[in-house]
């Protein structure tokens, strides 16, 4: 009979891919929800990809960038649709909610050991710093698009 036990699990060593080199620095979930509200969902997603950077994702830092991308244009997109009788609450308070319950739900537990661990974190004015940028990178595209569209499609 055969030492080789097929049931048996695998001897190598499983190490937690979510777990950042100690000497890495993430966003908290509170600096990328006040991204979100400053700088738009974008700028909360970008946060979310640079921690995913730093914990070693890189395939997930991408997908992070591409949703926040297309998040970002659809509800620029539905701003230039939509009458201006709309509140901007209704565009900033979906935004928020949503980047913050993705932020706790995907890189929560990550957040959490990386503090417990009593690793590093970047600081909040950093994050809305960051989100001040994303904000007037936004309003400089949007500008020239406006410059851009003919006048019949703005009216």
């Amino acid at each position: 009979m055969s030492d080789d036990n097929p049931y048996q699990p695998p001897s190598v060593a499983v190490h937690d891919v979510a777990q950042a080199d100690p000497r890495a620095r993430l966003y908290s979930v509170a600096g990328i929800t006040l991204a979100a509200f400053v700088g738009s969902a974008f700028a909360g997603g970008l946060l979310m990809a640079l921690n995913y950077r730093s914990l070693g994702e890189p395939i997930k830092a991408r997908n992070a960038l591409v949703l926040a991308f297309f998040a970002t244009a659809a509800v620029l997109a539905l701003a230039m649709v939509l009458p201006e009788s709309v509140p901007g609450l209704a565009f900033v308070l979906p935004q928020l909610l949503v980047v913050q319950m993705l932020a706790r739900k995907l890189q929560g537990v990550a957040i959490g050991a990386h503090q417990a661990r009593g690793a590093a974190m970047h600081s909040n004015w950093l994050a809305f710093g960051i989100s001040l940028l994303v904000a007037a990178a936004l309003v400089a595209i949007a500008v020239v698009v406006v410059f851009l569209l003919p006048a019949s499609l703005l009216a």
